[in-house]
């Protein structure tokens, strides 16, 4: 039984010996040895120096190494995760409206529950002077009587604080969100204009 053990043993220890070194794979005192070197130069056309076998040489592809030990490459192989990106260039966009433009614009038609929401705001000196509801759900009679009481509040509260930055009307949350996104991109478009 012992003998069996041990022989057991042998193999599989002369068995993970022979695929690392078939792999190529080495320890981290002979990886520093195989790092280029300041003044070494690549290969005329950009191909790295090839690899001494056997002496760091990165594994073969889809090989792999003993279970938990890192993957190691010399910077430039095959595997190697340092990279360099190109330098960004800076973006030259056009500086951002501080202020609305005057005239008359559309917000987005928001989809909520029971129907869509849609602003049309007008701006006068910069400032939002009207906001028009162009669509409001409407379906149904429940909708209409919610609305009709819910639109005049949140145009109240948008003119006030001149921005979409308004509080929901209890009772017509739908509406409400549909109304800030509407009248938000209203304003985005008055910036950009």
């Amino acid at each position: 039984m012992r003998r069996a053990l041990m022989a057991l043993m042998g193999t599989a220890a002369g068995t993970i010996l022979l695929v690392g070194a078939k792999a190529g794979f080495s320890s981290p005192a002979t990886d520093q040895a195989t790092q280029p070197q300041a003044g070494n130069s690549p290969l005329p056309g950009g191909s790295p120096a090839p690899a001494v076998p056997g002496a760091g040489a990165s594994p073969a592809p889809g090989a792999s190494g003993p279970a938990g030990a890192p993957k190691t490459t010399a910077p430039g192989q095959p595997g190697s995760t340092k990279t360099t990106a190109p330098a960004a260039k800076p973006a030259t966009t056009a500086p951002r409206r501080t202020t609305m433009k005057d005239g008359t614009f559309n917000g987005n038609s928001i989809y909520v529950d029971y129907g869509n929401v849609e602003l049309s705001i007008v701006v006068s000196g910069g400032k939002i002077t009207d906001i028009k509801v162009l669509d409001s759900p409407s379906d149904h009679s429940r909708s209409v009587q919610i609305n009709n009481g819910a639109l005049p509040k949140l145009r109240t509260e948008a003119l006030a604080a001149q921005s979409a930055d308004i509080d929901t009307v209890s009772g017509a949350t739908y509406t409400s969100n549909g109304y800030r996104l509407s009248l938000q991109s209203a304003i985005d478009r008055a910036f950009q204009a």
